[in-house]
C-alpha cells in the first residue's frame, strides 16, 4: 500500500494509524553470502520487537528461532530437543526495517544456498513473545 493511499485512509479515520499485515509480517527469501548479511524486510524489530525464523531451503538444516526478548545471538532450534543455543556469529541485530544475520553457517546459511526468513513483528492481536520461569508444575501463561 502507497504512503499516499494510507494517509487518506488515516484522514478518513479521523488520523488513527492502522496496522497493516505487511507493517507486522514479512516472508523474505535470500541466498546465503557466508559473511555478514542485511535483511532488509520493513519490518521493525529493533523498536517494536519480535521474532525471525529462520530456514535453510537447499540443504537440510534446522529450523532456527531469534527474539527479541531473549536478544541477539540466541537461539531456539525448534525441530530439535537442545536448549537455547547462543553464538556470537548467528543473528547478530535486530533492526528497524529487518535483521543482520552474522557469518555463522546455519545463521546466514552457506554460500549460494537458498533461504527463507519470516519476521513476527509485537503487535497487539497479532503476535507477541512471552517469557516465563518453569517451576516443575503446569503453568498457564497469557
Amino acid at each position: 500500500m502507497s504512503n499516499t493511499t494510507r494517509r487518506f485512509l488515516m484522514a478518513a479515520a479521523g488520523g488513527k494509524k492502522s496496522t497493516y499485515a505487511e507493517d507486522v509480517f514479512s516472508t523474505y527469501l535470500f541466498t546465503g553470502n557466508a559473511g555478514t548479511q542485511a535483511i532488509n524486510n520493513g519490518i521493525d524489530l529493533a523498536g517494536e520487537g519480535g521474532l525471525v525464523w529462520t530456514k535453510n531451503r537447499t540443504s537440510a538444516f534446522n529450523h532456527f528461532l531469534y527474539d527479541t526478548e531473549r536478544g541477539v545471538q540466541k537461539y531456539l532450534i525448534s525441530d530439535s530437543t537442545i536448549d537455547q543455543q547462543d553464538v556470537s556469529t548467528s543473528l547478530t541485530a535486530f533492526n528497524s526495517n529487518g535483521f543482520t544475520l552474522g557469518a555463522n553457517d546455519y545463521g546466514n546459511i552457506t554460500n549460494g544456498n537458498r533461504a527463507a526468513s519470516w519476521s513476527f513483528r509485537k503487535a497487539k492481536g497479532f503476535f507477541d513473545v512471552v517469557t516465563y520461569t518453569g517451576n516443575g508444575s503446569n503453568r498457564t501463561i497469557a
